[in-house]
């Protein structure tokens, strides 16, 4: 009806006869044509490959079983229902999949799975076609332990450039300092704590390596928010933020966001000098 339909599978098995073998939930019409993307042996992740389907049988448990002839040309053109490439330092996939950086290869495909069927673009009510391309792109990058090692040293680095509020020149005493500090501090635990709640404890050595600053310099900031409530300290000396931090920072902004900015007392209109 020139309407996609969308299909999620796992790759079974590949064949020198530029074939591969997929597992899914739904029959496919033998000689139907196909956009397929993924890891698929030899051929690029990158770009759609055309194929065709050769044969589909229905399995004991109820999944099916299909075979694709892959086309030749694999140059990925096949019009506006293809799915964009991505470039994986352009997005978060530990974001888009509300994964912690620490979440195994177990984690990583089961929460795919949930993840897929409910931005599944048909879907009822809860369907994203963008959503969806974005979480096949992040999975297909943290499914791979090659390619996820390689992201992650691209992940760190991008979040201590985030992170790093102080230039190495810039004196890291006085007010305006301290409260960076405290702020960065903070924004580091709650996004920590959205990720992963139960593993969002963050050591003084973490919060040196991603501020960019010296521990003897941390050490009033953290007195001050632990004074205040906002961070508590276990006893083996890491630290995770309280509910009263997490509100703190959502009442002065989203994370990263530093907002640098004085309140003034408004003033009155001199007076005019008496006339002579």
């Amino acid at each position: 009806m020139g309407n996609p339909k969308w299909l999620t599978a796992d790759l079974l098995n590949t064949s020198e006869g530029e074939g591969i073998g997929i597992s899914l939930l739904t029959s496919l019409p033998i000689g139907s044509k196909l956009m397929v993307r993924g890891k698929l042996g030899e051929h690029p992740n990158g770009s759609p490959i055309p194929a065709t389907v050769k044969w589909c049988t229905e399995r004991i448990n109820g999944n099916f079983h299909a075979g694709l002839e892959l086309s030749e040309n694999s140059s990925g053109k096949a019009g506006d229902d293809t799915l964009p490439a991505q470039e994986s330092g352009e997005m978060d996939c530990y974001e888009i999949m509300q994964l912690s950086p620490n979440a195994d290869q177990d984690t990583i495909g089961r929460v795919y799975r949930i993840l897929a069927q409910r931005y599944h673009p048909d879907s009822p009510g809860t369907g994203n076609k963008e959503t969806f391309i974005k979480l096949c792109e992040a999975h297909q990058i943290l499914s791979n332990p090659e390619q996820r090692a390689k992201y992650d040293a691209r992940y760190r680095e991008t979040k201590q450039i985030h992170w790093k509020i102080f230039d190495r020149t810039e004196a890291s005493k006085g007010p305006e300092a301290e409260k960076r500090k405290r702020q960065g501090i903070l924004e580091m635990l709650y996004t920590k704590t959205v990720h992963d709640p139960e593993r969002a404890s963050m050591s003084i050595i973490e919060f040196e390596q991603m501020l960019g600053c010296p521990r003897e310099h941390l050490e009033t900031a953290l007195w001050y928010l632990k004074g205040k409530g906002y961070v508590k300290r276990a006893d083996n000396g890491r630290f995770t933020i309280t509910v009263a931090g997490f509100d703190e920072v959502e009442n002065y902004g989203s994370p990263g966001e530093h907002r640098n900015q004085k309140l003034l007392e408004p003033v009155s209109e001199p007076e005019s000098p008496p006339a002579s």
